[in-house]
């Protein structure tokens, strides 16, 4: 009883502070003044019962995405006790900064946090890795632990792992041997090697298949290896994953380049389906049952309907693919504004009369909630959703099925770029 009358003063707030749509909230205020209980309001139920939360966003660098994020993650750590954050970011690359989050739990002097590993940060980042550092502080034995998930790292590093870590969990001479004979690539060491390398591969499938016969055989003995070193309470358990971990990004890394000059929808989904892998082993590795995971929404996606995106295609993201893998549930939400600004550049505003952000926009909305089956969405079966600049005579964006793509969604009238900070390289740091 005392339940259902603290949902119903919680619904009677939603319903107090609703816009002019039809299903949305319209919360009136900025992403950090919100509470955890206008947020339990709107998302309680919803993401508890939830293996991974999965926060979108529509361009990267963008100061109000980056606020409402921070605000999410605060939010589900505190009150959901995910412990676990995972990054659109790469697997080695984002060690560094993993490593920053977890010294926090260790009394000492605290430096800066190594935020150029992320793409493109902004003074907007700074917020949420202060936040986790006083958070881990604060709970030295249940700290949060982050790392990411992407393949954008130098891949002769990855080699090298698997050579070293095969040895050191066990794994057999003649499987290591064979990614070496294999995949021309692991003799390489620079870039300028690699790019003279990469355009013979086109035409020589043969020698991609056979790399990447040899990498799926070293990660699936290495994750078994995790799974019953972990079992035996094993410290090379560790070491296992990580070797996993560096096979499917190589995977993923390889499959990407391999169909970049004759098949985008093949070349982005090998990407997406390496950060589903690569979030997978993750979560087993360091036993987490929950994660958070952020990422551009085209990652995120649930991707149940067909959406040309960027003119690609119906690219598949790592959501839809981690779900395939894993049987888990994803909600997913996405973070979309009518005039967007970040480390991408500008988008253009939308024109069409079936674009999500501008129909908000035009009711009068500026910072609102709303669910996927949110009543005004019924105008149209498809939606177009701000998400980057179209060809002349397109229009801007993606177009949705909203149900089919996401959970949520958090829109702002307007998120521009806050102040771009010095980055590392991205495709080939």
């Amino acid at each position: 009883m005392v339940k259902a009358w603290m949902i119903s003063i919680g619904l009677w707030w939603c319903t107090a502070v609703a816009g002019a749509l039809p299903g949305v909230t319209e919360l009136g205020k900025s992403p950090e003044q919100i509470t955890d209980r206008e947020l339990a309001v709107l998302l309680g139920e919803r993401v508890g019962s939830s293996d991974v939360i999965a926060i979108g966003e529509s361009i990267h660098g963008s100061s109000s995405f980056l606020r409402v994020q921070e605000r999410l993650i605060r939010y589900l750590v505190v009150n959901h006790g995910i412990r676990l954050v995972v990054w659109e970011n790469p697997t080695l690359r984002s060690l560094e900064l993993g490593r920053w989050v977890s010294s926090c739990a260790t009394p000492g002097t605290r430096t800066p946090a190594p935020i150029d590993v992320l793409y493109m940060p902004t003074a907007a980042d700074r917020a949420l890795w202060d936040w986790v550092c006083d958070y881990n502080r604060q709970h030295p034995s249940n700290p949060i632990l982050f790392r990411g998930m992407d393949i954008w790292d130098r891949p002769w590093e990855h080699h090298t792992r698997i050579e070293s870590l095969a040895v050191r969990v066990g794994v057999d001479n003649e499987t290591v041997d064979r990614v070496r004979q294999s995949c021309s690539v692991s003799r390489l060491s620079s870039w300028p090697q690699i790019e003279a390398r990469l355009a013979p591969l086109q035409s020589t499938p043969g020698e991609y298949d056979r790399c990447r016969v040899a990498l799926t055989t070293i990660m699936h003995q290495s994750q078994q290896l995790g799974k019953n070193l972990k079992s035996a309470k094993t410290v090379t358990a560790d070491d296992a994953y990580e070797l996993a971990i560096s096979a499917s990004t190589l995977m993923g890394w390889l499959g990407f380049y391999r169909y970049f000059w004759s098949d985008d929808v093949s070349s982005w989904n090998e990407r997406d389906q390496a950060q589903a892998r690569n979030t997978m082993l993750i979560m087993e590795q360091l036993g987490a049952a929950r994660a958070i995971l952020s990422a551009h929404t085209s990652h995120v996606s649930h991707n149940r309907s067909k959406a040309d995106w960027w003119g690609y295609g119906d690219l598949k993201s790592g959501v839809f693919f981690f779900q395939a893998m894993t049987e888990k549930k994803v909600f997913n939400i996405a973070l979309t504004a009518y005039e967007a600004s970040g480390t991408q550049g500008a988008w253009l505003t939308p024109t069409a009369a079936s674009s999500m952000d501008r129909k908000l926009h035009h009711a009068g909305h500026r910072f609102s909630f709303f669910l996927a089956h949110a009543p005004f969405l019924s105008e149209y079966a498809r939606w177009w959703m701000q998400n980057g600049n179209a060809p002349e005579g397109l229009e801007n964006g993606i177009e949705i099925a909203p149900a089919d793509h996401f959970d949520a969604y958090f829109f702002f009238s307007q998120s521009l770029l806050d102040q771009a900070l010095p980055a590392r390289p991205m495709w080939q740091p």
